[in-house]
């Protein structure tokens, strides 16, 4: 923490900043700094109360030094597991289902009470070959298929096909040349855009600076075109810092799609066949995979129409992402991997019916088996809206049951399959199992059943998985807590600001609901999952070490200002970029706040509290053992997340989470403002009304009709916020309480949270402090009373809570 001296306290006051925007900003006049705490005995004195610290040690010692720890603790917060694996170096032979395959006969083990990371061998089934990596983390794998959907394994499959260039052979399409380069190109050594720690990323960062120039240099060049809009979309894609790279990577497939279309006019003004590839077949389907330089012109758009629709998901931008891939599909109607992303586009916006459709041809036409997700897309369709579907459940689970789990598991159990092999195989039927379990959890309501096959899911997952490292996120807590303590924030240090509200807390805690709730306002927008101050959270830490370097304390001052403003400006031209017209008209203009929900950014408090010392933190807790076990049966994508999925893992998490929120709630009392998922629950209009008056704008009845706004969210809890409030979830853990008991035995005096919602203001309704929690405990042992004693229908009703 730097010292202040008089010299510099006036430079420090009615200053003007400049930002990314291209105005000029004046801050409000603050009063004159006051000298930093260094003391390490510090009394736990409120906020409110008059506070003269003393100057005793150096900037180094004091601001410097913790700073730079942070840097080192705190970077797996930001860009957690992110890596840039080459598979061009690697195998990438696919591996597909043979049907033909006589089965074996695979009967699996009871249901243990603790779904475990390793299997012993019974009679019926042979153990999962269990073989962790002991250092790194292996790379998510593929799906059983020679062309990968989910969004992981795309980036391998662009990272093989369009990223090697020094050794991939790409020849020239109709109507564009592309010119023999050197074979000794020298690469252009230019520093990445944006300081980062992060070596991988700043390769990608340089790969994609030398991908523009060569477009730069040949505008009409399709194929390298496409490779830039590919590798910024692979930036998007492992780094979720905002959408940096979206609105660029938007306007260079849009751009790709216009030369591709030029070429078609062109052949076809010529009599010329657009469908036919270079390899002189008619099958744009299963051009997919194929190289870029071998697919017809036809397969080329299918490819760009699919590639844009996914970077307006990834954008939020839900309703031109159907559009893109509708228009694939009317190129051609068996382009499977647009009909599969168009049916998850169209569960985040509400077309249960068309998204059901989607999913459906899928399934009845992938022979290759390619596109498994989808089954887990259709199990989403019908947990939320079972009508949707006409033909219901059974057809699905009869192909698992008996056609596909089976399958897979005798590839699995042959003795020839390398390691390589039953690793994504164990990828696949950890998703299979766990549609059975949704199946089982949702539809027959079977307990045992469902508990068996989400034991199944987990084994498998696990396996593929490097053990948890107990201890490391109990030590990175403690680190945190020892860094950040008060006296480390100087006074009168940050933005004015209130725009960002953040909103922070542990997975599936009800989030989701906090927000839409915020985003009913028409002053206030959400920004979804994609946080702006997280993406940008590296940056900020390495610029206030690089200035803190200098000693210069009024420089430090104006950087953290600098970079607050900075944040709140990118939120708002993110916001420009996504919001539509209806947006903007329900929004009335220009937003006062913007919601930036990123739950993780419980590391992070102190950080915020730096930069903007008078935004709104909202942290959304929810009853111990309802957050767990939502989060531990819900599947998460490949990431940090994944060992939510174990009892260890997950326990230890949590764990830290409460101890952090302690420290924070400690060192900065009254900062964090508390809201209980249950008293939104009991009490929406009054926790509402104080919410709203907590972000300093007037109360909008429209708040109350949260669910009613057409609005597009793309979390696990997306079916939930299209239904008003419902009591579903409260206790629904109770349902597997036997199954979870070595998980509560871990979590231990932990599941209790005796917290009180903190809005100024707000005071808990009667029946909330008597006898709503008896009430949901009887009801949660009685789904059928449930279902038949609620408003809501049953096609719209789920076990999945916001």
């Amino acid at each position: 923490m730097p010292s202040y001296g008089d010299k510099n306290d006036d430079d420090c006051v009615d200053r003007t900043l400049s930002s990314s925007s291209t105005t000029t900003k004046t801050t409000t006049p603050k009063p004159p700094l006051q000298p930093p705490v260094v003391s390490d005995d510090i009394p736990p004195v409120p906020l409110s109360s008059t506070y003269q610290p003393s100057v005793t040690v150096s900037i180094f010692i004091t601001w410097i030094l913790p700073v730079l720890v942070i840097a080192l603790l705190t970077r797996f917060a930001v860009d957690p597991e992110a890596t840039f694996v080459n598979p061009s170096k690697s195998s990438s032979r696919p591996i597909t289902i043979d049907f033909s395959q006589k089965p074996v006969d695979v009967v699996a083990p009871a249901p243990s009470a603790q779904p475990t990371t390793t299997t012993t061998k019974t009679e019926d089934q042979p153990a999962l070959a269990v073989q962790r990596p002991k250092k790194k983390n292996t790379p998510p794998p593929t799906l059983i298929a020679d062309k990968p959907t989910g969004y992981i394994e795309i980036v391998q499959a662009i990272q093989r096909r369009r990223l090697d260039f020094e050794t991939t052979d790409t020849g020239p399409m109709e109507g564009h040349v592309i010119k023999e380069e050197a074979k000794e190109k020298p690469k252009v050594q230019e520093p990445p855009r944006g300081a980062s720690s992060d070596p991988v990323r700043n390769q990608l960062k340089a790969t994609i600076d030398e991908l523009r120039r060569e477009h730069q240099q040949d505008p009409t060049n399709l194929l390298k075109l496409m490779e830039f809009a590919d590798a910024l979309r692979m930036y998007d894609v492992q780094y979720h810092d905002g959408g940096t790279a979206q609105q660029e990577c938007i306007t260079s497939y849009q751009k790709a799609i216009d030369l591709a279309l030029h070429d078609k006019k062109s052949k076809l003004d010529r009599g010329m066949e657009t469908n036919r590839n270079l390899h002189g077949t008619v099958d744009v389907a299963e051009e997919l995979v194929m190289d870029y330089s071998a697919r017809s012109i036809d397969g080329i758009l299918c490819t760009l129409y699919t590639a844009l629709g996914k970077v307006y998901f990834m954008a939020n931008m839900f309703e031109k992402a159907i559009e893109s891939y509708s228009q694939a599909l009317q190129i051609e109607p068996l382009y499977l991997d647009a009909m599969s992303a168009r049916g998850s586009s169209r569960i985040i916006v509400g077309d249960y019916e068309g998204a059901g459709q989607d999913f459906t041809i899928c399934i009845e036409n992938d022979v290759a088996g390619r596109f498994l997700d989808v089954y887990t897309g259709l199990a989403r369709v019908l947990q939320a809206k079972e009508s949707a579907v006409p033909q219901g459940w059974e057809p699905m689970i009869d192909t698992l049951q008996n056609r596909m789990i089976p399958a897979l598991q005798s590839q699995y159990n042959n003795p020839s399959a390398t390691q390589q092999t039953r690793n994504m195989i164990s990828n696949t039927l950890n998703r299979l199992y766990h549609v059975l379990f949704l199946y089982h959890d949702v539809k027959t309501k079977e307990v045992e059943q469902a508990w068996h096959y989400l034991t199944l899911s987990y084994q498998h997952k696990m396996s593929i998985l490097p053990a948890w490292n107990a201890g490391m996120e109990a030590q990175k807590i403690a680190a945190t807590k020892q860094i950040f303590h008060r006296g480390f924030w100087p006074p009168n240090v940050g933005s004015l600001s209130k725009v960002p509200i953040f909103i922070i807390g542990f997975v599936r805690s009800g989030s989701t609901l906090l927000e839409r709730v915020l985003d009913a306002h028409p002053q206030i927008v959400g920004t979804g999952e994609n946080s702006v101050f997280n993406g940008r959270l590296d940056e900020i830490r390495n610029k206030i070490v690089e200035t803190s370097m200098n000693g210069d304390a009024a420089a430090l001052v104006n950087v953290i200002e600098s970079l607050a403003d900075g944040v709140v400006d990118e939120m708002k031209q993110r916001w420009e970029m996504v919001a539509s017209a209806e947006d903007r008209a329900a929004n009335e203009g220009n937003p006062e706040r913007y919601v930036d929900k990123m739950l993780t950014n419980y590391y992070n408090v102190g950080f915020i509290h730096m930069l903007f010392p008078n935004a709104l933190i909202l942290h959304v807790a929810r009853e111990p053992m309802d957050t767990i076990f939502s989060a531990y049966k819900h599947e998460f994508p490949p990431g940090p997340l994944d060992y939510t999925s174990e009892f260890a893992g997950l326990a230890e998490l949590y764990r830290g989470y409460r101890d952090l929120m302690e420290h924070w709630d400690r060192e900065l009392p009254g900062r964090v403002t508390h809201v209980r998922y249950e008293d939104l629950v009991h009490d929406m209009p009054g926790v509402a009304k104080q919410i709203i008056a907590a972000t300093g704008l007037e109360w909008d009845e429209s708040v109350l009709d949260f669910h009613k706004k057409k609005h597009a969210v793309n979390t696990l809890s997306t079916t939930q916020v299209r239904k008003g409030i419902y009591k579903d979830s409260l206790q629904a853990w109770r349902r597997y309480e036997s199954q979870l008991s070595p998980l509560v035995e871990l979590i231990g005096e932990r599941t209790v949270y005796d917290l009180k919602t903190s809005l100024p203001g707000y005071v808990p309704t009667s029946s909330m402090l008597d006898g709503d929690k008896d009430d949901d405990r009887a009801e949660s042992n009685d789904a059928d009373n449930k279902a038949q004693e609620s408003t809501f229908t049953e096609q719209d009703r789920t076990h999945e809570e916001l």
